[in-house]
């Protein structure tokens, strides 16, 4: 395409005519012109001229409520809050005109970018407000928003992009706390062993040794038997804080992504730490910087960074370790399946979700009703593999946890 081509494209795109304004205008003036005054016929005539009399009207009043919507809104902040979370509808404090008393015309706005963003739009006297729902993680440096104002007849638009130079930054919903999610946790596989240091009770005895306080000998035993004992305290198997956790990013992982936000602002993993996730260089020790990797891991390749945890952290700390994994099955399995086979424990697979797998229809009458029916649930639609990802993961040694992220409750 040469250059004066596409002079001539950007040109004629500045008259915002559409296919069907276009159409309606080449029969007006083929009616005005063609058949109306070829034939004298006072009816014909005057009825392509008002066809194309209404078109132009589209157009100018298109393009001067375009201009106005674009001087309002050039230099209009951005109005974006500091910290955004996915599936949490949030006004801004952004606003563009109506148009309300403006003829013919109406107008529409969207974001190009960040993408997986829906707008709503709330009137506001004679502006529009603007209700964002972000539906994916992410952090971004710009605010592209696609203003279109149209006329009521769909004959013409005029479409153009502002861009602000804001950052974005997009948290997964947290999940609920609940207290079955505790008790859970609190007696999960990850205990100390027997043989570990001894902090429990003095409720055991043993042989008096060398060195042995003199306050711990049972002087009454030693009355009746003649045997010098020591009270010693019980090895006491304990539940021992989760010290090692990773998120696997993929399709579907949001949910997952809501779970490990819960388990690191509810210290659930205790003060001493270490949270990994993909596309991070290296592990997490505080919270702020693990929300972060989190937040950095949509664009991620799933469970790559598993060999960098497992080869930067001490195989002991690696004994008590939580993976994160998306709800959808992916070649992310395999590589937690390799990772978890060198490790001293099976890790405990996190999965968390936002609908519950579908039932299938049991009779053919139902299955016919249920395919002429509505559309079900997205959520559930895309858990329908949960149920064999789960066994899968089990096959393997690895203990597998299902959180629903909107009631924290353990399936």
């Amino acid at each position: 395409m040469g250059p004066r081509l596409r002079r001539t494209i950007r040109r004629l795109a500045v008259v915002p005519l559409r296919a069907r304004g276009i159409l309606l205008a080449g029969a007006g003036a083929y009616v005005a012109w063609g058949v109306g005054k070829h034939q004298a016929d006072y009816l014909l005539y005057p009825a392509g001229i008002c066809t194309i009399a209404l078109v132009a009207l589209a157009i100018v009043c298109v393009a001067l409520g375009a201009l106005r919507v674009w001087l309002a809104v050039r230099r209009a902040p951005a109005g974006i809050p500091a910290d955004l979370e996915t599936t949490q509808a949030v006004p801004t404090g952004f606003r563009f005109p109506r148009l309300t008393w403006w003829p013919l015309v109406e107008v529409t706005m969207v974001w190009e970018a960040p993408v997986g963003v829906a707008v709503a739009l709330e009137p506001h006297g004679g502006a529009w407000g603007e209700l964002i729902t972000p539906h994916a993680r992410g952090r971004h440096t710009q605010v592209a928003r696609r203003f279109t104002v149209e006329d009521v007849f769909g004959l013409c638009a005029s479409s153009f992009t502002v861009v602000w130079a804001e950052p974005v930054r997009i948290m997964p919903a947290r999940a609920v706390a609940s207290a079955e999610l505790a008790v859970g946790w609190a007696t999960g596989d990850a205990f100390s062993h027997p043989s570990g240091r001894a902090e429990g009770d003095l409720v055991e005895m043993r042989a008096y040794g060398h060195g042995d306080p003199m306050r711990h000998v049972l002087w009454k035993t030693f009355a009746r038997s003649r045997r010098l004992l020591v009270r010693m305290p019980e090895r006491a198997i304990a539940p021992s804080p989760t010290t090692v956790a990773f998120l696997v990013a993929g399709p579907g992982d949001e949910p997952s992504c809501g779970t490990a936000r819960l388990y690191l602002e509810r210290n659930l993993f205790g003060t001493d730490f270490l949270f990994g996730a993909d596309g991070a260089a290296a592990p997490a020790k505080d919270r702020d910087t693990a929300l972060d990797q989190i937040i950095d891991s949509a664009q991620a390749e799933g469970g790559v960074a598993l060999d960098v945890l497992g080869k930067n952290i001490d195989p002991m700390r690696l004994a008590s370790c939580v993976v994160f994994a998306p709800a959808v099955d992916g070649p992310w399995r395999e590589r937690v399946v390799q990772f978890a086979a060198r490790l001293p424990a099976p890790p405990t697979i996190v999965i968390g979700v936002d609908g519950m797998p579908p039932a299938a229809p049991r009779s053919r009458l139902a299955r016919l009703l249920v395919r002429g029916g509505a559309a079900g649930d997205a959520d559930g639609d895309a858990l329908a593999g949960l149920p064999r990802l789960r066994e899968q993961l089990e096959a393997s040694g690895m203990r597998v946890q299902i959180v629903h992220r909107s009631t924290g409750q353990v399936l």
